[in-house]
């Protein structure tokens, strides 16, 4: 993925659309609604949550080096590359 692109994600995982908000060396940066009231984050990225406020919903934002993953909410993402300054970005199901 590149800075910009926004990837769908099934509702069951809790999370909105994901968008590539930056690629910076061996760094991906990313930010998410989040769709559900309970969040959980278990992995090597770095989550941040904001929100919600009265006219709008939570999200995450999440900062994640090249190998590292993050559990968020029922998905487990992990940034597998960076190659010509777009992100190689795994999500699964978690488990």
């Amino acid at each position: 993925m590149t800075r910009g692109v926004t990837v769908p994600l099934p509702a069951r995982f809790g999370l909105g659309p994901i968008e590539v908000t930056a690629i910076d060396g061996k760094t991906v940066t990313m930010v998410a609604p989040l769709t559900q009231s309970e969040f959980s984050s278990d992995g090597g990225c770095s989550a941040t949550i904001t929100g919600p406020a009265a006219n709008a919903s939570a999200y995450v934002d999440l900062t994640c080096p090249t190998g590292e993953k993050a559990v968020v909410n029922k998905m487990n993402l992990k940034v597998v590359g960076i190659v010509k300054k777009a992100a190689v970005i795994r999500i699964r199901p978690a488990k």
